[in-house]
């Protein structure tokens, strides 16, 4: 599953704009398969993931307060999540949770206990794996969710 996928199936399962939340989804010309060698069909994925996040009311740019955070959502009333999202690609997973925790830890600026953050992965043995590496305490201080996303739901690990 691609990272744009992951972001319109945790949109639709987690983040509904039809249930009051706004979503600001930062998307890169390599989550597009623009420039550089990706498999076939990408292009195609994405753009479907991509149109279904606009129809569905997702305004496509970076945020204005956390920047190039891949998904920013906020509801009246609830937290505002700042989620990390990763996708199947050529790089290994380790390496890629590692990076998107380090995106995340860097987003913490200020000690809002308002804002939550996620790291949003496709649900898979191989990524479930890596996510159980997070220590449960690590995830409580640091106020972070760790998901498994698939077009049939989302859960926690």
């Amino acid at each position: 599953m691609y990272q744009l996928e992951v972001k319109r199936w945790l949109m639709e399962h987690r983040f509904p704009p039809s249930e009051g939340w706004s979503l600001t989804v930062d998307v890169d010309a390599m989550e597009r398969a623009n420039g550089g060698l990706h498999p076939a069909g990408k292009k195609e994925a994405a753009g479907l993931a991509e149109a279904a996040l606009r129809s569905a009311g997702a305004v496509i740019v970076a945020h204005p307060i956390h920047g190039r955070a891949d998904m920013v959502a906020t509801k009246p009333g609830e937290p505002t999540f700042v989620i990390e999202v990763e996708g199947d690609s050529s790089r290994q997973k380790e390496q890629a949770m590692y990076s998107a925790l380090g995106q995340l830890v860097l987003s913490m600026g200020g000690a809002d206990e308002n804002i939550k953050f996620m790291l949003a992965v496709p649900d898979s043995k191989e990524w479930e794996r890596q996510l159980l590496k997070i220590p449960a305490r690590v995830k409580l201080q640091l106020g972070l969710d760790a998901v498994l996303v698939s077009a049939s739901g989302v859960r926690s690990v």
